[in-house]
Protein backbone atom coordinates (compact mmCIF):
# COMPACT_ATOMS: atom_id res chain seq x y z
CA UNK A 1 0.00 0.00 0.00
CA UNK A 2 1.27 3.37 -0.90
CA UNK A 3 2.45 5.64 2.33
CA UNK A 4 0.47 8.64 3.17
CA UNK A 5 1.14 12.04 1.39
CA UNK A 6 3.80 13.80 3.38
CA UNK A 7 2.05 17.38 4.32
CA UNK A 8 5.47 19.07 4.33
CA UNK A 9 5.90 18.58 0.62
CA UNK A 10 4.87 21.95 -0.71
CA UNK A 11 5.14 21.38 -4.08
CA UNK A 12 2.97 18.02 -3.84
CA UNK A 13 0.39 20.21 -1.68
CA UNK A 14 0.59 23.15 -3.89
CA UNK A 15 -1.11 20.48 -6.35
CA UNK A 16 -3.46 19.37 -4.38
CA UNK A 17 -5.05 22.51 -3.22
CA UNK A 18 -5.13 23.52 -6.80
CA UNK A 19 -7.14 20.28 -7.78
CA UNK A 20 -9.55 20.66 -4.89
CA UNK A 21 -9.95 24.38 -5.24
CA UNK A 22 -11.08 23.50 -9.35
CA UNK A 23 -12.88 20.53 -7.89
CA UNK A 24 -15.01 23.12 -5.29
CA UNK A 25 -15.48 25.64 -8.59
CA UNK A 26 -17.36 22.80 -10.41
CA UNK A 27 -19.99 22.09 -7.31
CA UNK A 28 -18.62 19.47 -5.70
CA UNK A 29 -20.26 17.39 -3.31
CA UNK A 30 -19.32 16.69 0.56
CA UNK A 31 -19.08 13.01 0.06
CA UNK A 32 -16.75 13.95 -3.02
CA UNK A 33 -14.75 16.22 -1.72
CA UNK A 34 -13.95 13.94 1.49
CA UNK A 35 -13.39 11.16 -1.38
CA UNK A 36 -11.11 13.14 -2.82
CA UNK A 37 -9.23 14.19 -0.01
CA UNK A 38 -9.04 10.70 0.77
CA UNK A 39 -7.75 9.30 -2.30
CA UNK A 40 -5.05 12.00 -2.57
CA UNK A 41 -3.95 11.55 1.16
CA UNK A 42 -4.29 7.76 0.55
CA UNK A 43 -6.12 7.51 4.00
CA UNK A 44 -7.53 3.50 4.51
CA UNK A 45 -10.76 5.29 5.98
CA UNK A 46 -12.12 8.69 5.85
CA UNK A 47 -15.60 10.32 6.84
CA UNK A 48 -16.81 13.44 8.09
CA UNK A 49 -20.04 15.07 10.74
CA UNK A 50 -21.07 18.34 9.71
CA UNK A 51 -22.63 19.80 12.54
CA UNK A 52 -25.07 22.85 12.98
CA UNK A 53 -25.32 25.01 15.98
CA UNK A 54 -28.39 27.38 15.39
CA UNK A 55 -30.42 24.29 14.63
CA UNK A 56 -30.24 21.13 15.52
CA UNK A 57 -29.36 19.23 12.50
CA UNK A 58 -26.48 17.18 11.40
CA UNK A 59 -24.85 15.21 8.07
CA UNK A 60 -22.30 12.47 8.04
CA UNK A 61 -20.29 11.30 5.07
CA UNK A 62 -18.13 8.87 4.52
CA UNK A 63 -15.38 7.39 2.02
CA UNK A 64 -16.89 4.11 0.38
CA UNK A 65 -15.47 1.35 2.20
CA UNK A 66 -15.68 3.42 5.48
CA UNK A 67 -15.91 0.87 8.77
CA UNK A 68 -17.74 4.01 11.16
CA UNK A 69 -21.60 4.14 11.23
CA UNK A 70 -22.92 7.96 11.91
CA UNK A 71 -23.66 7.07 15.24
CA UNK A 72 -20.16 5.33 16.51
CA UNK A 73 -18.83 8.82 14.98
CA UNK A 74 -20.28 10.99 17.20
CA UNK A 75 -19.85 8.22 20.05
CA UNK A 76 -16.57 8.69 18.69
CA UNK A 77 -16.35 12.66 18.72
CA UNK A 78 -17.77 13.12 22.10
CA UNK A 79 -14.88 10.87 23.61
CA UNK A 80 -12.00 13.11 21.95
CA UNK A 81 -10.31 16.14 23.25
CA UNK A 82 -9.42 18.47 20.53
CA UNK A 83 -6.29 20.91 20.94
CA UNK A 84 -6.21 24.84 18.90
CA UNK A 85 -2.99 24.70 17.08
CA UNK A 86 -4.28 27.04 14.50
CA UNK A 87 -7.42 29.77 14.01
CA UNK A 88 -10.97 27.68 13.38
CA UNK A 89 -8.80 24.13 13.43
CA UNK A 90 -8.40 21.67 16.38
CA UNK A 91 -7.35 18.45 16.34
CA UNK A 92 -7.25 15.92 19.10
CA UNK A 93 -3.18 15.23 18.33
CA UNK A 94 -1.59 15.72 21.85
CA UNK A 95 -0.51 19.34 22.92
CA UNK A 96 2.93 18.49 23.80
CA UNK A 97 4.25 15.63 21.28
CA UNK A 98 7.52 13.77 21.73
CA UNK A 99 9.77 14.05 18.61
CA UNK A 100 9.12 10.23 17.72
CA UNK A 101 5.06 10.60 18.19
CA UNK A 102 3.45 9.64 15.31
CA UNK A 103 0.10 8.87 14.15
CA UNK A 104 -2.19 6.50 12.27
CA UNK A 105 -5.69 8.29 12.99
CA UNK A 106 -6.70 11.49 13.28
CA UNK A 107 -9.79 13.97 13.75
CA UNK A 108 -9.89 17.89 13.06
CA UNK A 109 -12.51 20.16 14.23
CA UNK A 110 -12.74 22.77 11.48
CA UNK A 111 -15.30 25.81 12.94
CA UNK A 112 -16.85 27.38 9.86
CA UNK A 113 -16.93 30.71 9.76
CA UNK A 114 -19.25 33.42 12.00
CA UNK A 115 -19.57 29.90 14.15
CA UNK A 116 -22.41 28.41 12.78
CA UNK A 117 -21.13 24.60 12.15
CA UNK A 118 -18.67 22.49 13.49
CA UNK A 119 -17.02 19.75 10.75
CA UNK A 120 -15.29 17.00 11.86
CA UNK A 121 -12.72 15.61 9.59
CA UNK A 122 -11.26 12.01 10.16
CA UNK A 123 -8.73 10.14 8.47
CA UNK A 124 -7.18 6.48 9.27
CA UNK A 125 -3.84 5.59 7.79
CA UNK A 126 -2.71 2.59 7.33
CA UNK A 127 0.77 3.28 8.04
CA UNK A 128 2.04 5.45 10.88
CA UNK A 129 2.37 9.54 9.88
CA UNK A 130 4.19 12.39 11.54
CA UNK A 131 2.41 14.39 13.30
CA UNK A 132 4.27 17.63 12.18
CA UNK A 133 3.25 16.71 9.01
CA UNK A 134 -0.33 17.16 9.90
CA UNK A 135 0.31 20.61 11.83
CA UNK A 136 1.99 21.63 9.13
CA UNK A 137 1.15 25.16 7.60
CA UNK A 138 0.74 23.19 4.42
CA UNK A 139 -1.72 20.70 5.47
CA UNK A 140 -3.21 23.94 7.69
CA UNK A 141 -3.98 25.48 3.94
CA UNK A 142 -5.88 22.44 2.32
CA UNK A 143 -7.86 22.32 6.01
CA UNK A 144 -8.64 25.75 5.69
CA UNK A 145 -10.14 25.06 2.15
CA UNK A 146 -12.12 22.29 3.39
CA UNK A 147 -13.40 24.57 6.42
CA UNK A 148 -14.10 27.57 3.57
CA UNK A 149 -16.59 25.12 1.62
CA UNK A 150 -18.66 24.13 4.55
CA UNK A 151 -18.84 28.07 5.95
CA UNK A 152 -20.48 28.69 2.12
CA UNK A 153 -22.72 26.36 2.32
CA UNK A 154 -24.09 27.15 6.60
CA UNK A 155 -23.85 30.81 5.06
CA UNK A 156 -26.18 30.03 2.23
CA UNK A 157 -28.28 27.69 4.58
CA UNK A 158 -28.74 30.22 6.59
CA UNK A 159 -29.10 32.65 4.09
CA UNK A 160 -26.32 34.55 4.98
CA UNK A 161 -24.83 35.09 1.44
CA UNK A 162 -28.07 35.41 -1.65
CA UNK A 163 -25.20 34.07 -4.37
CA UNK A 164 -22.02 33.03 -3.39
CA UNK A 165 -19.11 35.03 -3.48
CA UNK A 166 -15.98 33.36 -4.69
CA UNK A 167 -13.52 36.56 -3.89
CA UNK A 168 -15.14 36.29 -0.18
CA UNK A 169 -14.58 32.36 -0.01
CA UNK A 170 -10.96 33.31 -0.96
CA UNK A 171 -10.58 35.92 1.30
CA UNK A 172 -10.12 33.65 5.02
CA UNK A 173 -7.52 31.90 3.04
CA UNK A 174 -5.48 35.26 1.81
CA UNK A 175 -5.06 36.08 5.13
CA UNK A 176 -3.44 33.08 6.62
CA UNK A 177 -2.14 31.22 3.97
CA UNK A 178 1.73 29.89 4.05
CA UNK A 179 1.85 30.43 0.47
CA UNK A 180 2.22 33.37 -1.64
CA UNK A 181 -1.71 34.12 -2.80
CA UNK A 182 -2.43 37.13 -5.32
CA UNK A 183 -5.08 37.78 -7.96
CA UNK A 184 -5.23 40.23 -11.24
CA UNK A 185 -8.35 41.78 -12.69
CA UNK A 186 -8.92 41.47 -16.44
CA UNK A 187 -6.75 45.07 -16.64
CA UNK A 188 -4.07 43.17 -15.21
CA UNK A 189 -4.53 44.93 -11.32
CA UNK A 190 -3.52 43.53 -8.72
CA UNK A 191 -7.20 43.11 -6.53
CA UNK A 192 -5.55 40.68 -3.89
CA UNK A 193 -2.29 40.05 -2.59
CA UNK A 194 -1.70 38.51 0.86
CA UNK A 195 0.97 39.08 3.52
CA UNK A 196 3.27 35.92 2.06
CA UNK A 197 3.71 37.96 -1.15
CA UNK A 198 4.11 40.88 0.48
CA UNK A 199 7.11 39.01 2.64
CA UNK A 200 7.98 37.59 -0.52
CA UNK A 201 8.63 40.35 -3.33
CA UNK A 202 8.68 43.43 -0.93
CA UNK A 203 5.80 45.78 -2.06
CA UNK A 204 2.33 46.14 0.04
CA UNK A 205 -0.95 45.78 -2.07
CA UNK A 206 -1.74 49.39 -1.33
CA UNK A 207 1.80 50.65 -3.44
CA UNK A 208 1.02 47.98 -6.01
CA UNK A 209 -2.51 49.23 -6.77
CA UNK A 210 -0.80 52.95 -7.40
CA UNK A 211 0.71 51.29 -10.76
CA UNK A 212 -1.39 50.92 -13.97
CA UNK A 213 0.84 47.74 -14.90
CA UNK A 214 2.77 46.29 -11.74
CA UNK A 215 3.64 43.26 -13.12
CA UNK A 216 6.50 45.05 -15.19
CA UNK A 217 7.76 46.01 -11.36
CA UNK A 218 8.31 41.84 -11.47
CA UNK A 219 9.17 41.31 -14.88
CA UNK A 220 10.55 44.44 -16.90
CA UNK A 221 11.68 42.52 -19.77
CA UNK A 222 8.16 43.05 -21.76
CA UNK A 223 9.37 39.36 -24.10
CA UNK A 224 9.51 37.56 -20.69
CA UNK A 225 6.53 39.44 -19.77
CA UNK A 226 4.69 38.71 -22.40
CA UNK A 227 5.66 34.57 -22.05
CA UNK A 228 4.78 34.52 -18.09
CA UNK A 229 1.29 36.13 -19.11
CA UNK A 230 0.87 33.70 -21.79
CA UNK A 231 2.31 30.62 -20.15
CA UNK A 232 -0.68 31.84 -17.04
CA UNK A 233 -3.42 31.74 -19.54
CA UNK A 234 -2.68 28.05 -20.92
CA UNK A 235 -2.38 26.44 -17.89
CA UNK A 236 -5.26 28.18 -15.78
CA UNK A 237 -6.87 25.17 -14.28
CA UNK A 238 -4.08 23.42 -15.09
CA UNK A 239 -2.39 20.75 -12.26
CA UNK A 240 0.64 21.35 -14.18
CA UNK A 241 3.05 24.11 -11.89
CA UNK A 242 4.43 26.94 -13.67
CA UNK A 243 8.30 27.85 -12.66
CA UNK A 244 9.02 32.19 -13.11
CA UNK A 245 11.53 34.30 -12.26
CA UNK A 246 9.95 37.94 -11.36
CA UNK A 247 12.27 40.17 -9.29
CA UNK A 248 12.55 41.29 -5.42
CA UNK A 249 11.61 45.07 -4.49
CA UNK A 250 15.32 45.20 -4.03
CA UNK A 251 16.24 44.21 -7.81
CA UNK A 252 17.04 40.28 -6.68
CA UNK A 253 15.87 37.72 -8.78
CA UNK A 254 13.53 35.04 -7.56
CA UNK A 255 12.36 31.42 -8.40
CA UNK A 256 8.95 30.69 -8.20
CA UNK A 257 6.47 27.76 -8.91
CA UNK A 258 2.59 28.85 -9.97
CA UNK A 259 -0.87 27.79 -10.13
CA UNK A 260 -3.75 29.48 -11.40
CA UNK A 261 -7.50 29.25 -11.30
CA UNK A 262 -10.05 31.89 -13.26
CA UNK A 263 -12.87 32.92 -11.48
CA UNK A 264 -16.10 33.80 -12.68
CA UNK A 265 -15.55 37.38 -12.84
CA UNK A 266 -12.41 36.34 -15.17
CA UNK A 267 -10.13 37.33 -12.03
CA UNK A 268 -7.00 35.18 -11.89
CA UNK A 269 -5.93 33.80 -9.26
CA UNK A 270 -2.76 32.70 -8.61
CA UNK A 271 -1.11 30.64 -5.77
CA UNK A 272 2.63 30.20 -5.28
CA UNK A 273 5.83 29.12 -3.35
CA UNK A 274 9.18 30.49 -3.26
CA UNK A 275 12.08 28.12 -3.93
CA UNK A 276 14.91 30.55 -4.24
CA UNK A 277 16.64 29.20 -1.41
CA UNK A 278 15.55 25.75 -2.67
CA UNK A 279 17.41 26.20 -6.24
CA UNK A 280 20.34 27.50 -4.30
CA UNK A 281 21.12 24.89 -2.33
CA UNK A 282 20.39 22.13 -5.28
CA UNK A 283 22.93 24.48 -7.46
CA UNK A 284 25.47 23.88 -4.07
CA UNK A 285 24.88 20.69 -3.97
CA UNK A 286 25.08 20.22 -7.92
CA UNK A 287 28.26 21.80 -7.43
CA UNK A 288 29.73 19.89 -4.42
CA UNK A 289 28.97 16.62 -6.42
CA UNK A 290 31.36 17.81 -9.44
CA UNK A 291 34.24 19.86 -7.42
CA UNK A 292 36.99 18.20 -5.66
CA UNK A 293 37.34 19.94 -2.31
CA UNK A 294 40.92 19.88 -2.21
CA UNK A 295 41.79 21.48 -5.39
CA UNK A 296 38.88 23.08 -6.44
CA UNK A 297 39.23 21.73 -10.18
CA UNK A 298 36.38 18.96 -11.80
CA UNK A 299 36.70 16.04 -10.04
CA UNK A 300 37.73 12.29 -11.57
CA UNK A 301 33.67 11.80 -12.00
CA UNK A 302 32.90 15.19 -13.90
CA UNK A 303 36.02 15.55 -15.84
CA UNK A 304 35.57 12.24 -17.01
CA UNK A 305 31.53 13.03 -18.06
CA UNK A 306 33.28 15.98 -19.46
CA UNK A 307 35.46 14.39 -21.66
CA UNK A 308 33.02 11.57 -22.49
CA UNK A 309 30.18 13.97 -23.57
CA UNK A 310 32.65 15.52 -25.97
CA UNK A 311 33.03 12.12 -27.51
CA UNK A 312 29.48 11.29 -27.73
CA UNK A 313 28.21 14.96 -29.31
CA UNK A 314 26.52 14.80 -32.49
CA UNK A 315 28.38 15.01 -35.63
CA UNK A 316 27.47 18.76 -35.93
CA UNK A 317 28.19 19.73 -32.23
CA UNK A 318 31.77 17.62 -32.20
CA UNK A 319 32.92 19.86 -35.87
CA UNK A 320 32.67 22.76 -33.47
CA UNK A 321 33.94 21.51 -30.47
CA UNK A 322 36.90 19.40 -32.75
CA UNK A 323 39.78 19.23 -32.45
CA UNK A 324 41.16 18.96 -28.96
CA UNK A 325 43.57 17.40 -27.26
CA UNK A 326 43.90 15.10 -24.22
CA UNK A 327 46.87 16.02 -21.06
CA UNK A 328 47.48 13.15 -18.73
CA UNK A 329 49.76 15.01 -15.81
CA UNK A 330 51.33 13.48 -12.99
CA UNK A 331 53.21 15.89 -10.39
CA UNK A 332 57.09 14.39 -10.19
CA UNK A 333 58.73 13.17 -7.04
CA UNK A 334 55.18 13.96 -4.98
CA UNK A 335 56.03 10.95 -2.62
CA UNK A 336 59.11 12.73 -1.83
CA UNK A 337 57.23 16.24 -1.16
CA UNK A 338 54.99 14.73 1.52
CA UNK A 339 58.20 12.44 3.05
CA UNK A 340 60.39 15.49 3.39
CA UNK A 341 57.75 18.14 4.27
CA UNK A 342 54.77 16.46 5.45
CA UNK A 343 51.35 15.47 3.96
CA UNK A 344 50.11 19.40 4.26
CA UNK A 345 53.24 20.25 1.55
CA UNK A 346 51.79 17.85 -0.65
CA UNK A 347 48.31 18.93 -0.18
CA UNK A 348 49.52 22.42 -0.84
CA UNK A 349 51.43 21.38 -3.96
CA UNK A 350 48.77 19.98 -5.18
CA UNK A 351 46.46 23.21 -4.67
CA UNK A 352 49.40 25.46 -6.01
CA UNK A 353 49.89 23.48 -9.17
CA UNK A 354 45.94 23.50 -9.89
CA UNK A 355 46.23 27.07 -9.01
CA UNK A 356 48.28 27.71 -12.02
CA UNK A 357 46.62 25.22 -14.17
CA UNK A 358 42.93 27.27 -14.07
CA UNK A 359 44.56 30.40 -14.17
CA UNK A 360 45.33 29.63 -17.82
CA UNK A 361 41.78 29.66 -18.98
CA UNK A 362 42.34 31.94 -22.24
CA UNK A 363 43.49 28.28 -23.77
CA UNK A 364 39.77 27.33 -23.13
CA UNK A 365 41.12 24.64 -20.90
CA UNK A 366 38.90 21.90 -18.84
CA UNK A 367 40.95 20.96 -15.40
CA UNK A 368 39.91 18.04 -13.26
CA UNK A 369 41.76 16.06 -10.74
CA UNK A 370 41.91 12.58 -11.71
CA UNK A 371 42.88 10.75 -8.73
CA UNK A 372 46.08 11.71 -6.01
CA UNK A 373 49.10 14.12 -7.90
CA UNK A 374 47.24 13.23 -11.03
CA UNK A 375 45.67 15.92 -13.22
CA UNK A 376 43.59 15.09 -16.52
CA UNK A 377 42.96 18.45 -18.95
CA UNK A 378 40.79 18.50 -22.19
CA UNK A 379 42.13 21.59 -24.19
CA UNK A 380 41.02 22.97 -27.53
CA UNK A 381 43.77 23.22 -30.08
CA UNK A 382 44.33 23.09 -33.86
CA UNK A 383 47.20 20.43 -33.79
CA UNK A 384 49.56 18.48 -30.94
CA UNK A 385 52.31 21.75 -32.02
CA UNK A 386 49.82 24.07 -30.49
CA UNK A 387 49.32 22.00 -27.10
CA UNK A 388 53.21 21.05 -26.65
CA UNK A 389 53.05 25.09 -27.13
CA UNK A 390 50.84 25.13 -23.93
CA UNK A 391 52.60 22.72 -22.31
CA UNK A 392 56.14 24.46 -22.54
CA UNK A 393 54.39 27.78 -21.75
CA UNK A 394 52.92 26.26 -18.47
CA UNK A 395 56.82 24.67 -17.63
CA UNK A 396 58.02 28.15 -17.68
CA UNK A 397 55.29 29.32 -15.35
CA UNK A 398 55.75 26.14 -12.85
CA UNK A 399 59.46 27.28 -12.76
CA UNK A 400 58.75 30.74 -12.07
CA UNK A 401 56.32 30.11 -9.20
CA UNK A 402 57.75 27.59 -7.15
CA UNK A 403 55.91 26.59 -4.00
CA UNK A 404 56.55 28.40 -0.76
CA UNK A 405 55.94 26.29 1.97
CA UNK A 406 57.39 27.67 5.66
CA UNK A 407 59.36 30.36 3.56
CA UNK A 408 61.09 27.62 1.83
CA UNK A 409 60.64 27.41 -2.23
CA UNK A 410 59.71 23.77 -3.70
CA UNK A 411 60.40 23.47 -7.23
CA UNK A 412 57.13 21.63 -8.52
CA UNK A 413 57.35 19.59 -12.34
CA UNK A 414 55.19 17.21 -14.15
CA UNK A 415 55.24 14.24 -16.73
CA UNK A 416 52.49 14.23 -19.57
CA UNK A 417 51.31 12.13 -22.14
CA UNK A 418 49.23 13.78 -24.71
CA UNK A 419 46.80 12.81 -27.44
CA UNK A 420 45.02 14.67 -30.27
CA UNK A 421 41.52 14.26 -30.89
CA UNK A 422 40.05 15.34 -34.75
CA UNK A 423 37.43 12.73 -35.25
CA UNK A 424 36.58 11.55 -31.97
CA UNK A 425 36.24 8.03 -33.34
CA UNK A 426 36.92 6.35 -29.99
CA UNK A 427 35.25 5.52 -26.99
CA UNK A 428 36.70 7.15 -23.42
CA UNK A 429 38.10 3.85 -22.04
CA UNK A 430 40.41 3.62 -25.16
CA UNK A 431 41.34 6.75 -25.22
CA UNK A 432 42.04 7.03 -21.61
CA UNK A 433 44.22 3.78 -22.10
CA UNK A 434 46.26 5.38 -24.62
CA UNK A 435 47.05 8.48 -22.99
CA UNK A 436 48.20 7.22 -19.94
CA UNK A 437 50.52 4.94 -21.92
CA UNK A 438 51.97 7.91 -23.40
CA UNK A 439 52.19 9.61 -19.38
CA UNK A 440 53.81 6.09 -18.41
CA UNK A 441 56.87 6.16 -20.87
CA UNK A 442 57.41 9.82 -20.24
CA UNK A 443 58.08 8.91 -16.42
CA UNK A 444 59.94 6.22 -17.40
CA UNK A 445 62.55 8.37 -19.54
CA UNK A 446 63.24 10.35 -17.17
CA UNK A 447 60.11 12.76 -15.86
CA UNK A 448 59.66 16.24 -16.52
CA UNK A 449 58.69 16.05 -20.21
CA UNK A 450 55.64 15.41 -22.10
CA UNK A 451 55.34 12.24 -24.66
CA UNK A 452 52.90 12.26 -27.78
CA UNK A 453 50.27 9.48 -27.90
CA UNK A 454 51.44 6.61 -30.33
CA UNK A 455 47.76 7.28 -31.72
CA UNK A 456 45.32 9.80 -32.68
CA UNK A 457 41.94 9.34 -32.54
Amino acid sequence: MRAPICATDSIQLLSLVSQLTDAIQQSITPLSLLQHCADALHATDAWLCEQYHSWDESHFFFASDSLFSEQQSQHYISQQHFHSHHSSITSNLPTNPTPSAHVSKVTFQLTTRDNLASIYLYFQFATPQAQDSLLGTEFTLLLNIIRLYFSERASLKNNFFKSLNIREFYQDIVDDAPIMIYALDEQEKIVMWNKQCEHVFGWSKAELQQFQQPLKLFYPDKKYRDQVLQQAAQHVGSKKLSEWNPLRRDGSILTTLWAQLLLPDQTTLNFGIDITEQRKAEKILKTRASIDGLTQCFNRDEILHQLEQLLKAEPEQQQAQLPFCVFMLDLDHFKSINDTWGHLAGDDSLIHFSRLLRSQQQQTLTVGRFGGEEFLLIMRATSLDEALAFDQKLRIILNKNPLSYQRQPIELNYSAGVVLVEKAQCNLTHLLATVDQALYRAKKTGRGRTVQADQQF
